[in-house]
């Protein structure tokens, strides 16, 4: 709904002084199920990811697409270099631990792993098989085929949402797809 709106939000951002101002983009899971037809699609996400990443070359705070890992891709492809190394951390070097001690690859994958209550977390982190598929790498469709799977990763999250709970499957939102050499 703001998408028209976005470099206005960081000029105001470094306005008021601001150190850093990251943008969050919809994963169709719990509420957001309900405005999914309203979300981006893969053209204007596209476009939105390729506006930030030319305002970030303007501006001298950070600006960061969150649950946008193609951003990573759209900034090589322009020359841009960022402090970012990887889009998608879910399971690799970010999960999320509940107020009850329920383990998620992240906050969107609404998937329990386990309890820290009743294993110990770095008993879930090395033997869980969900964070264990997830460091492979090993994705399907053109997140397995694409050069940049190693820097983007594609949203685990939104894959799942998209292809019924497959985690490893493409990013659907993304037109890139591993065609290597665009």
């Amino acid at each position: 709904w703001n998408q028209g709106e976005l470099e206005a939000m960081t000029d105001f951002a470094v306005e008021i002084g601001a150190k850093a101002h990251h943008f969050f983009f919809l994963v169709p899971t719990g509420r957001a199920k309900t405005i999914e037809e309203e979300s981006l699609r893969a053209e204007q996400y596209e476009d939105v990811l390729t506006r930030i990443m030319k305002k970030q070359q303007e501006v001298d705070i950070e600006l960061k697409p969150t649950c946008a890992p193609q951003f990573l891709r759209i900034a090589d492809q322009l020359g841009y270099k960022t402090r970012f190394h990887r889009g998608c951390l879910a399971g690799l070097s970010y999960c999320i631990i509940s107020p009850r001690g329920k383990v998620q690859p992240c906050a969107y994958l609404n998937m329990e792993l386990g309890d820290v209550r009743e294993t110990p977390f770095d008993e879930l982190w090395a033997k869980n098989e969900v964070l264990q598929k997830l460091r492979t790498l090993d994705y399907s469709g053109g997140c397995g085929a694409c050069q940049y799977k190693g820097a983007c990763g594609g949203c685990r999250a939104r894959a799942a949402y998209y292809h019924g709970g497959d985690y490893m499957s493409e990013e659907p939102w993304c037109l890139y797809h591993g065609r290597r050499g665009e």
